[in-house]
């Protein structure tokens, strides 16, 4: 049943990314495939339930009171979902401030017996955004179906049903299925909602402000956990502050390095607010909000978003001063920071020098890294499946090295991609980093306000694919899916991209 939904859910995302699905007379394909993804969303996730549970499902649904039970449960759901959606069409601009808020939120859930973190309210919003489409479409509104950047759609689509089709070959189907309900499959139907609704409100706006906001007490908070020396949710942090020399703290996040990752997005939309703004006090304002934000990065000493956050400058100031100042400024600050660190630092001279030092430094993300070329090169074509990384490094391991290793998680998602898809999912990986890196930079070459935002929600992208060399999770980071399709689209209706067609009652 579970391999039935997967091709089914496959499918069903290949058909909603296909862009040349245009016009009345193809409607239903695009309906049909929304809700072939959304049952098969469904089946996967029911897979997932311990069979316990599911006996219990099957006894209550069977009985009378259970049934009755159920069906009133049902009823109301659907009922509160409408009055939701509702609110959504008369109001949109309330969705993307639900969308922002719920994105960074993960809480703790017990399934099956083992805990775990999920974007429970983003979940939530997601579902409210889907009734509200369909509701749209029911009353005629206009939405956008698409992106308009020719090959970006098609390339998601292609790509991501690939890798739900890898799960059916996984060494992991249980990982597997956990990455398509919790992740691939619902980011997807984000992906494409936001482009759906952006027209209909300030959305760039909305979603800048709030995230500029919620993360000045996210990042309060991160201080506050450094200065009293107490970290929430994750046990393996506890332990490895007390051994550390640099106690890193993850306030809400369940590590410090998506802590990192979220607050370097705060802080470029922060500096991108504040480069076009006119007003002296929102100015200071801004600057005020990112010296808190800084601080909150600096206590999670997290080494890749600090790189993501250097990444992301540097394309700021490239665009803002040219690229001929910004290489040379920045080679003078790089070369400035190297004299100082390997002058005055005696290990950071030890790891330049040696290959053991840096890979202790490192993690063990080098071995992690070669572990993955490893599997790839046991199935090179298509790849050992979803959610195998895990599992078949960890068999590669001899009993002696299993025992001193401590992550067997890749941290690198091109790699992981690799190993996972082989060469057919890194090949579409590649091309569509290619297809957005071209559409992006084009479209903003003038020099006007709307360009800039674009660029700068660019640097977040190129930001977050060098955090992923570190840290691995790019699909599985709602903010890539958000900002993707926001800038895409912002451009797309900038410049007058978007086809008629694209636009037509639906």
């Amino acid at each position: 049943m579970r391999d039935i939904a997967t091709i089914a859910a496959a499918i069903g995302i290949v058909v909603l990314l296909f862009p040349r699905w245009r016009g009345k007379e193809f409607e239903w394909a695009r309906g049909a495939a929304l809700l072939v993804t959304l049952l098969a969303w469904a089946g996967i996730a029911a897979s997932l339930l311990p069979e316990t549970s599911r006996d219990s499902l099957a006894d209550r649904a069977t009985s009378p009171v259970g049934a009755v039970a159920m069906l009133v449960g049902v009823t109301l759901a659907l009922v509160v979902l409408w009055l939701l959606a509702k609110a959504v069409i008369a109001w949109p601009w309330v969705w993307f401030v639900a969308l922002a808020i719920a994105l960074p939120i993960r809480l703790p859930i017990a399934i099956g017996g083992e805990s775990a973190k999920l974007l429970i309210p983003l979940y939530i919003v997601i579902g409210v955004g889907v009734a509200a489409v369909v509701l749209m479409r029911f009353r005629g509104m206009e939405l956008i179906l698409h992106s308009p950047a020719r090959w970006v759609d098609p390339l998601v689509g292609a790509l991501i049903g690939f890798i739900a089709l890898s799960a059916l070959w996984s060494a992991d189907p249980e990982e597997g299925a956990i990455k398509l309900v919790f992740f691939y499959v619902p980011f997807a139907v984000l992906y494409l909602l936001v482009i759906a609704l952006w027209k209909h409100a300030s959305a760039l706006r909305i979603l800048a402000t709030t995230t500029i906001v919620i993360s000045v007490p996210i990042a309060a908070l991160a201080i506050w956990q450094y200065a009293l020396r107490g970290v929430f949710w994750n046990e393996s942090l506890i332990q490895a502050n007390v051994y550390s020399r640099f106690y890193r703290v993850n306030s809400i996040f369940f590590d410090p390095n998506i802590l990192g990752r979220f607050l370097v997005v705060a802080v470029v939309a922060a500096l991108a607010l504040a480069w076009v703004a006119k007003d002296r006090r929102t100015i200071l304002l801004l600057l005020g909000v990112n010296a808190i934000l800084a601080a909150g990065l600096f206590v999670t000493f997290s080494r890749s978003s600090a790189l993501m956050l250097m990444i992301a400058m540097a394309m700021l100031a490239w665009r803002a001063f040219g690229a001929k100042r910004t290489a040379l400024v920045g080679g003078m600050l790089i070369a400035l920071f190297a004299l100082v660190s390997f002058g005055t630092s005696e290990q950071i001279r030890r790891a330049a020098t040696s290959q053991d030092r840096l890979e202790k430094v490192s993690e063990g993300r080098f071995d992690l890294v070669q572990g993955g070329i490893e599997i790839w090169r046991d199935n090179p074509v298509a790849g050992a499946g979803l959610g195998s990384f895990a599992d078949l490094y960890q068999e590669s391991l001899s009993a002696r090295e299993q025992a001193r290793t401590r992550v067997v998680i890749s941290h690198n998602a091109p790699v992981t991609v690799l190993a996972e898809g082989g060469l057919i999912g890194f090949g579409l990986l590649i091309a569509l980093i290619i297809a957005v890196a071209i559409a992006l930079i084009r479209r903003t070459r003038d020099g006007t306000a709307g360009a800039w935002f674009e660029w700068a929600m660019f640097a977040i992208l190129v930001g977050t694919l060098v955090h992923t060399l570190l840290y691995s999770a790019l699909f599985e980071d709602p903010y890539v899916w958000v900002v993707l399709a926001a800038a895409l689209t912002t451009s797309a209706l900038r410049l007058h991209l978007i086809p008629d067609d694209s636009q037509a009652p639906v």
